[in-house]
Parts: C-alpha cells; sequence; structure tokens
C-alpha cells in the first residue's frame, strides 16, 4: 500500500524543469487566467474541481498539495471549496456522491487519498459497495455511511455539486476558480522547483483575489 501511495504522489505533472518566475504585482489575463462570461453570483472565494479519475488531481491533491497552500493565503475561517465533476469516468456520479458523503461526515481527509488510489491504481471502483470498502478500510463506521449516503443531506450536496459544474462552465481538471470570475491557467505556474509548485498556484489566487478586491474598491 506504501509503494502505491508514494506513486500516486509522485504521478507527473512535468513540472521539474519550468524555469523560476517571479509572480509579477499584475497577472495577464487570457495567460496567468481566463475570465468567466457569466461570473458565478454568491460563489465561494476559491472553489477546486477535480475528478478521482483524473491523475493530475493526484498531483495537485498529494504530491504539490495545491488545496492546501491555497487554503494557507485565505482569511481564517475559510477553506477552498472541492467539487467532484460527475462527468468523467463510468463511476463519476457515484464517486460524486461518495464525496458528498466524505464532505457530510467531514472525513474528506480519511478517504481522499485513499480513493485516488482506488480508482488508479487499484482500479478497484466498480460499483457502489466497492465505494462504500474504500470508507470502512479508511475507518469510516458502516454505520456511519450508510446513514450519510441515504440521507437529505448528501442527495443535495450531490446535485450542488453537479449543479455548480454546469454553472462554472467546467470543462476539465482540475480547475480552480476565485471568486467565481477567474479561472487559474495551470500551466502557466513556473515554480523554482517541484517543492514550490503549491506557493506559486497559492500566489496566483492571492493576487487574483487581491485585484477583485481592487476592482471592488474602485
Amino acid at each position: 500500500m506504501f509503494r502505491q501511495l508514494m506513486f500516486l504522489l509522485f504521478c507527473g505533472l512535468g513540472i521539474a524543469c519550468m524555469p523560476a518566475v517571479a509572480l509579477t504585482a499584475s497577472l495577464a489575463e487570457e495567460k496567468d487566467y481566463s475570465v468567466l462570461k457569466t461570473p458565478v453570483k454568491d460563489a465561494p472565494a476559491v472553489v477546486e474541481f477535480f475528478s478521482f479519475y483524473c491523475p493530475p488531481c493526484a498531483a495537485f491533491s498529494g504530491r504539490f498539495q495545491v488545496s492546501q497552500a491555497v487554503n494557507k493565503i485565505l482569511p481564517s475561517g475559510e477553506k477552498v471549496v472541492k467539487y467532484h465533476v460527475s462527468g468523467m469516468g463510468p463511476m463519476g456520479k457515484e464517486l460524486t456522491e461518495a464525496w458528498s458523503v466524505a464532505k457530510v461526515l467531514g472525513v474528506e481527509d480519511k478517504v481522499e487519498l485513499p480513493l485516488f488510489v482506488a480508482v488508479q491504481i487499484n482500479r478497484s471502483i466498480k460499483t457502489e459497495a466497492s465505494i462504500r470498502q474504500v470508507f470502512i478500510e479508511a475507518g469510516v463506521p458502516e454505520r456511519d455511511y450508510d446513514a450519510a449516503k441515504n440521507s437529505m443531506a448528501v442527495r443535495a450536496l450531490t446535485a450542488k455539486q453537479q449543479e455548480a459544474a454546469k454553472a462554472y462552465g467546467v470543462t476539465g481538471t482540475p480547475s480552480f476558480f476565485v471568486n467565481g470570475k477567474y479561472l487559474v491557467n495551470n500551466k502557466a505556474i513556473k515554480p523554482s522547483s517541484e517543492q514550490d509548485y503549491g506557493k506559486s498556484f497559492a500566489d496566483v489566487v492571492s493576487a487574483l483575489l487581491k485585484q477583485q478586491q481592487g476592482m471592488s474598491g474602485n
């Protein structure tokens, strides 16, 4: 299991040879980010869309810890809102529901990496029962999982994730949206090293948040 986890953590985005560049005071539209034609109203500060079928999403979560880095630059009490995309893979919809269960139970940190491993390494996710087994092996009581899965809260959150993907016009993963208006261009992130990828990504998000604040203050 350890070797499988390490393989997943080091699945590649191919950023090792990127040159080091300092983040400029003002980002360039269509280079560092794009602007949504129809902004999402009342959006969280930062929303990430991901899929357990997406290798770069696994790298973002494990190897580069992008969400964790972005969380550090957000105001106290705020976190990146992570939504699963249903349109990828044969069990995409069921995995979106599973992510709803994880969020309702507050066990995202327990099951996120094991679900990536189950989907991409073990390829064991074939049925809803196999998803349930990942939760159980991660230490989630069967009774808690079953109760959450059949709850109104999970049904509502699953629908919310699917509606959000449509509202943001998600076309790929991982996708980070800032203030319901900006989409970060992942390929434009140029850290000095792989270890700095998360921080470099967070710097871009921080700059976009400040840019929006500046526009709102005018």
